[in-house]
């Protein structure tokens, strides 16, 4: 049973499913919060193809609720975040895209790959395959949604950056055959180097601004200077652009882009567009307070108004689809803004409520905590995981007493100094909800292809990449539309760097399998070829279509990047039906 495929199950009388299904190891590690194989022919009791399809499209339509509880966890909490740490640790867009923004879209990538279902899984093809779905499906969206100026040497340096951490990463695989702890160091050494390149150009940055300001001054005090006045100051304020970070005004920015929808609006590149409001952020934290107001003022109504999961301003502007999208959005909504702390300096009081945040002290905590010690001990009764209290059961104990000393401390008509310290309940929650979405996803869609016959490995690198990929294209169209296209772009190929190096060299570290002889041959999978040639190829044009619009992102290289994505799967499908031979050569073994 332990070399047993999944797949060899699906071939059975539905009524041996049921039994085979948890004595067959394959199908054990195709679980994660629930034992979906176990749900379908255990619980539903399946005996047939008609009910076996039509479980199949439930699935699907679980698969879009995870993505919408995705959606909604970056919209309204990771995104938030992101650009106030970005602002506080005073990045420029480029660095906090490249360091801050990649760092959480991969994050799930590099917990999946310390799960025991990727023990010895093809995670080079897994980990190329969502990087190459990254780059051209999410960076295809943000240059045709937003089409702007790139940073054109950051942009060539971080796309050779990637290209050298793609030959290396193949180099180390199959230079032995197997994978050793010192290579999976020599492969954290590249991201180090990569990161320290990065500030260092923060800094020159700098440097060389604050120098154009001394000689602008310089110059200004002598006649006849004009024109290398002019120049200077020109190049001064180019530079300046690249080094700014501001919390930009998205509801403006929003009806903005309502009432300017054009006819041609899909078909061309659109005129560029002026420099987004900036927020005051200081002013948005006061605007409430009055000194003698009662420290506990509205206490109950803001509470429940903090609830609300419709935002009334949105409600307004929308139309009945909108509408009725609200509306289904809704109960998750409540869900999330009930157990997870809003901080926002977009928001007034920077969505300080505090009432609802004192109870979130206590319950984020709790939740997450028995969320994540679950998802790692994995005890499982019937078909659903088993909650494990063993730690979570204890955090009240310091959640409680600081949650009662914020309830008489603080005020509820502007936030407290330590406000800012709720960032650390909201990323952490959203990275853990992020990554129990993305990885219920991939289950869901392993089913789905084991059902209909598909190959694990063609599931990874086409639906499984898509449905990875959809937390990137999600956040990163959102930064851009907000104005942060830079900060987006940055992450689209600083994610696939980190991806490619830190969440291959940890489970490096920590797989003993990797240090077995052949361990190259199930590491690099039978897609493996071919998503490396393709992302080759996709590195290589992403620097000639840069050039060629002199690093100005259109909309026809958004189109570019999408046609190279459909290339790469209609290839991979021939591969899966025999169509078509993959690059990689066949294996030969010698005989015994």
């Amino acid at each position: 049973m332990k070399q047993m495929s999944c797949m060899t199950v699906m071939k059975l009388p539905y009524d041996r499913r049921c039994m085979m299904t948890q004595q067959v190891l394959d199908c054990q590690n195709i679980i994660n919060l629930f034992n979906y194989f176990k749900m379908m022919y255990c619980a539903f009791h399946i005996s047939d193809m008609i009910t076996e399809i039509g479980v199949m499209v439930l699935f699907c339509l679980v698969v879009i609720a995870f993505l919408l509880v995705m959606t909604l966890t970056i919209d309204v909490f990771f995104a938030p975040t992101m650009k106030i740490v970005s602002m506080k640790l005073h990045m420029n867009e480029y660095l906090a895209g490249v360091t801050l923004l990649a760092f959480g879209n991969t994050c799930p990538d590099l917990i999946a790959n310390l799960m025991p279902i990727r023990a010895d899984a093809p995670i080079f093809t897994i980990t190329v395959g969502n990087s190459l779905a990254i780059i051209l499906l999410s960076g295809g969206m943000v240059c045709f949604l937003k089409p702007f100026k790139m940073n054109g040497p950051s942009t060539v340096r971080d796309l050779l950056f990637l290209l050298l951490s793609l030959i290396m990463l193949r180099s180390i695989i199959f230079s032995e055959g197997n994978v050793t702890a010192t290579e999976s160091i020599v492969l954290m050494g590249i991201y180090f180097s990569y990161l320290i390149i990065n500030i260092l150009d923060l800094l020159l940055l700098r440097y060389t601004i604050r120098k154009l300001r001394r000689d602008i001054n310089q110059l200004q005090t002598s006649p006849g200077n004009a024109s290398v006045v002019a120049e200077k100051t020109r190049l001064l304020n180019e530079l300046e652009r690249d080094d700014e970070l501001n919390i930009n005004d998205t509801k403006q920015i929003n009806r903005q882009m309502r009432g300017s929808i054009e006819k041609v609006f899909f078909f061309n590149t659109p005129k560029k567009r002026i420099r987004p409001p900036v927020v005051d952020h200081i002013a948005n934290r006061t605007i409430f307070y009055n000194v003698g107001n009662p420290k506990n003022l509205f206490l109950l109504t803001e509470f429940f108004e903090s609830l609300n999961p419709i935002d009334e301003e949105e409600w307004k502007l929308a139309g009945w689809c909108q509408r009725i999208l609200l509306i289904v959005k809704s109960p998750l909504t409540f869900f999330l803004i009930l157990f997870i702390p809003v901080v926002d300096f977009e928001k007034d009081k920077h969505g300080w409520s505090k009432l609802l945040n004192c109870t979130q002290i206590i319950t984020n905590p709790f939740l997450m905590i028995t969320l994540v010690h679950s998802s790692a001990t994995s005890k499982y009764y019937a078909w659903y995981i088993v909650p494990n209290l063993d730690i979570s059961m204890w955090t009240p104990c310091v959640t409680l007493p600081l949650a009662t000393a914020v309830l008489i401390h603080s005020r509820t008509d502007v936030p407290p100094f330590y406000h800012i310290m709720f960032i650390i309940f909201s990323f952490s929650s959203s990275v853990v909800i992020i990554w129990v979405c993305a990885s219920e996803m991939e289950v869901l869609t392993s089913i789905v292809g084991i059902v209909f016959n598909l190959s694990g490995n063609f599931m990874a690198i086409t639906f499984g990449a898509v449905s990875n990929a959809m937390a990137d294209i999600i956040a990163n169209s959102n930064l851009a539309l907000q104005g942060y296209e830079k900060m987006a772009f940055a992450a689209i190929i600083g994610g696939p760097v980190f991806a490619l190096v830190v969440t291959m060299a940890i489970p490096f570290a920590f797989n003993t399998k990797v240090r077995t002889a052949g361990a190259a041959f199930w590491l690099y999978g039978e897609h493996g070829e071919n998503c490396y040639i393709f992302l080759m190829i996709t590195i290589v044009a992403t620097l000639w279509w840069c050039m060629i619009f002199n690093f100005n992102a259109r909309r026809s290289a958004g189109i570019f990047m999408w046609l190279i994505f459909v290339i790469f799967i209609i290839y991979c499908t021939g591969v899966e039906m025999d169509i078509v031979h993959e690059f990689s050569r066949d294996q030969f073994f010698n005989p015994m």
